[in-house]
């Protein structure tokens, strides 16, 4: 039997899913080993060898693909264990790393330090050079001062070095040469060229995401190492992949290169798997949300396009390389609730981690948690989490919420447990609202599919504060960043400055067509390295455009004739991008002149695809999946309700509200107000008590 293996490295559990040739599923969770993630990776492979009765070998034999998603280079980044690194710049031009945009984070708060930069401004050194706007050379490289830098580079032990030049992007001779030099005089240090990880326009953009990608480069190149040395020590053949914050995957070879594309690399796939969820009910618009230990991921999906973005921030600073558009907050199982100097109850966005964890886990937490209120409130069985690999410690939950929150509020221990509950879903609607209402689209249309180890206990509350109709809970819940990557193709971006003014006699034809044939060259060299066959080639492009004098573009399909633009596709460009700016911004200026800033190629290489089998239809009775009842505490309320074992439920199955279903790895709670059904593929899906499925599924836009 062959395998196929996806794996999310999260910042508490480690989440793996096996797909075998016949479609079925097995999932695997282990503890997270943030000082070597390797070790909690392979910890997962060896349990997956156990459970099959062959030693890693043997198992390893068998796996066709593991295709890898980890946090890692956040992680680095928000914790300041990255690389100790250097940058290169254009003399005259030292800070602009540190003024970024000139803006602060809180506009009225005037005693607010700006952050401070990766690159401290002792470690930002100058060459004297200079490109000019049409990649002219106006003053030659000083290769004087560059080895003059590498010299005090050499001193300071850096482990990386950013390089970023005024326009070189229009002409990387400069960099090219600074590049040279540096990999002779600082043999083993990670060197990163801007003109290589984004080519594009806006020094403080593009020179900021190359200090993130040499700040990470070194971090996640040590780590891709270990795994792969790991895996070479266990025979493993099959193709290893990681997982990019555009959605798309690479190669481990290419991620070292281009460390900086995993910043949202584990999130990223979850709205990929949302859309193979979708498409199961032909759901093209959707939300979906992913509640782990740490954190609370929210993305929109409209017509089955996630948002990319090129505006993502990670520690204040710009990270400009194309990432899907995903909002973070700081709710999961391990949020800490507290009071603060005013009185008030909150939760978020502090978190015990893994370690120590929530204080049920008995392993030296001493704050009351989400998963302490939830356990607390009856909604998890402490003798079946992760399916009773891990006891947790319902008197402990209770003593944490009594001493921090329930005697400082004058309320009971469940009082104050279903108050971490309420805050903590209030909390994630509104994280929700940030991916939908505020880019004007209405959540109520959308179908909510709820993920992660912690959602389902929190999905229903959320989707009724949202006035959302339907959630799809799939079997693969907690793992569902892990199912996505096994269902993600590689993909790679490439961007060209192209500047134009988008009249017929001031269109450059002949540009245009030698941008796109530079990126498509350059995109079958990365895909060709990484083994992707010819036919399983595809590429898309776009532009980047802007109504004259606009300081925002909108990145704008761009549909070719055989692979070349021609004037005559001029007014479908013009319709494409009034279309577009009419749907972010509710308004568009038919008249006014358009401008063309850059040209964007997305390369993608398809690859094999698991099937997830279907399951035989059980009939609606779910009652012989009962184990029993439970009281809860819900709405003020202790409420017995029937507990179902999940793995017993199947397509067809139907149970109506209040009753808790438990899964291994997770836990749906179905309030009063709610029923599920079991869909073909036996996910649980979920609407309003009182009304039709068939009826919900039209809220959603879905004719059943």
């Amino acid at each position: 039997m062959k395998y196929k293996i996806g794996v999310d490295v999260g910042g508490t559990f480690t989440d793996f899913l096996v797909v075998d040739e016949k479609g079925k599923s097995e999932i695997y969770k282990t503890p997270s080993t943030p000082a070597d993630s390797s070790i909690g990776f392979m910890a997962g492979i060896e349990e997956m060898a156990n459970a099959h009765g062959l030693s890693m070998k043997e198992f390893l034999a068998n796996v066709t693909a593991i295709v890898h998603g980890t946090t890692i280079t956040t992680n680095a980044v928000l914790t300041g264990k990255y690389a100790k690194t250097g940058l290169l710049t254009t003399k005259g031009h030292r800070d602009w790393l540190q003024t970024r945009r000139g803006l602060k984070p809180s506009c009225y708060d005037s005693k607010e330090d700006p952050p401070e930069p990766i690159v401290p401004r002792r470690l930002r050194r100058v060459a004297e050079e200079r490109i000019d706007c049409e990649g002219k050379v106006l003053v030659p490289l000083h290769e004087g001062d560059v080895r003059a830098a590498a010299e005090m580079f050499k001193k300071e032990k850096v482990e990386a070095v950013a390089v970023c030049f005024l326009f070189s992007f229009l002409n990387p001779a400069h960099e090219d040469k600074a590049y040279e030099i540096l990999s002779q005089e600082l043999p083993g240090v990670y060197v990163s060229l801007s003109s290589k990880v984004l080519p594009q326009i806006r020094v403080y953009e593009r020179g900021s995401t190359t200090v993130f990608n040499a700040s990470v480069g070194p971090v996640l190149r040590n780590y891709a190492r270990n795994l792969v040395n790991r895996l070479k020590q266990q025979e493993f053949k099959g193709i290893l992949l990681i997982m990019q914050s555009n959605g798309g995957m690479m190669s481990p070879e290419v991620a070292m290169d281009f460390a900086v594309n995993t910043l949202m690399s584990g999130p990223a796939a979850g709205p990929m798997a949302g859309i193979f969820y979708g498409d199961i009910h032909g759901c093209k618009d959707l939300i979906t949300v992913d509640m782990g230990g740490t954190s609370f991921d929210s993305c929109l999906v409209r017509n089955r396009e996630p948002e990319i973005t090129t505006e993502l921030e990670v520690a204040h600073f710009k990270m400009a390389a194309p990432s899907i558009a995903i909002e973070t907050m700081g709710a999961g199982g391990g949020s800490i609730a507290w009071i603060d100097a005013g009185g008030i109850f909150r939760v978020g966005p502090q978190s015990a981690g893994a370690d120590p964890g929530p204080a049920c886990y008995n392993m030296g937490g001493t704050e009351p948690a989400v998963t302490d209120g939830d356990v607390v409130c009856g909604y998890l069985n402490p003798d079946y989490f992760l399916a009773g690999k891990k006891k947790l410690y319902p008197e402990l939950s209770r003593k944490v919420i009594k001493e921090k929150l329930a005697d400082k509020l004058r309320l009971s221990v469940e009082e104050a447990a279903y108050g971490i509950y309420r805050i903590v879903n209030s909390n994630m609607a509104q994280g929700t609202r940030l991916s939908s209402v505020n880019k004007g689209y209405d959540p109520r249309l959308c179908l909510l599919i709820t993920a992660g180890g912690a959602g389902p206990v929190h999905a229903c509350d959320i989707a009724k504060e949202l006035e959302m109709s339907m959630i799809l809970i799939p079997k693969t819940s907690s793992v569902f960043c892990a199912s996505g990557m096994l269902i993600s193709n590689l993909r790679h971006d490439f961007v060209r400055v192209s500047h134009m003014v988008l009249l017929p006699d001031l269109v450059d034809v002949k540009l245009i067509n030698s941008r796109f044939q530079e990126m498509r060259d350059e995109a079958n060299h990365v895909l060709e390295r990484e083994g992707i066959p010819a036919k399983a080639r595809k590429f898309t492009y776009s532009a980047d455009l802007r109504y004259e004098a606009q300081f925002n573009e909108i990145e704008t399909p761009v549909h070719l004739k055989q692979d070349r633009f021609t004037l005559d596709q001029l007014p479908v460009l013009h319709k494409a991008f009034k279309e577009r700016h009419d749907t972010l911004y509710g308004y568009s200026l038919p008249d006014h002149t358009q401008e063309m800033l850059s040209l964007r190629l997305t390369a993608w290489g398809m690859v094999d695809k698991p099937t997830f089998a279907e399951s035989p239809f059980m009939g609606k009775n779910a009652s012989k999946a009962i184990k029993g009842k439970r009281e809860i505490y819900y709405e003020g309320k202790h409420v017995k309700v029937p507990v179902y074992d999940g793995p017993k439920m199947g397509h067809g199955n139907e149970v109506v509200g209040p009753a808790i279903i438990e899964e291994p790895t997770t836990t749906i709670l179905l309030t009063p107000d709610w029923q599920l059904t079991c869909d073909r593929y036996s996910n649980y899906l979920l609407y309003r008590k009182g009304v039709t499925l068939k009826k919900s599924w039209s809220q959603v836009g879905v004719k059943k």
